[in-house]
């Protein structure tokens, strides 16, 4: 499984992506208001930030999920699925990005 694959996984199986970039896009929205007007971001701009931002926060699961299962290229789909779901990869993650406070000073 590739870093898209899993995305498209916990996508399809969770709210824990949507929930991320909503907190994300409020943030940066919020730090949008508080430019200069000639300064501020148009909503492309919010968005690329946004999808960035889901990036790294992708990657960063799919290298603790891979580290975790001594994943290599050859580990198929079907065993990094029953890692997630013997584990509640997915519950667990949905509720640490519920309680994620982005962007707080």
């Amino acid at each position: 499984m590739n870093k898209n694959e899993l995305l498209e996984y916990i996508d399809a199986n969770s709210t824990a992506v949507t929930i991320f970039k909503d907190k994300v896009r409020s943030d940066q929205e919020a730090k949008n208001k508080k430019r200069q007007p000639a300064k501020r971001w148009n909503d492309a701009k919010i968005e690329r930030v946004v999808n960035k931002y889901t990036n790294d926060f992708i990657s960063n699961v799919y290298d603790k999920l891979y580290k975790g299962m001594k994943a290599t290229r050859n580990t198929s789909s079907q065993e990094w699925i029953e890692l997630i779901e013997t584990n509640e990869i997915l519950d667990d993650l949905e509720e640490s990005v519920s309680m994620m406070e982005i962007g707080e000073d």
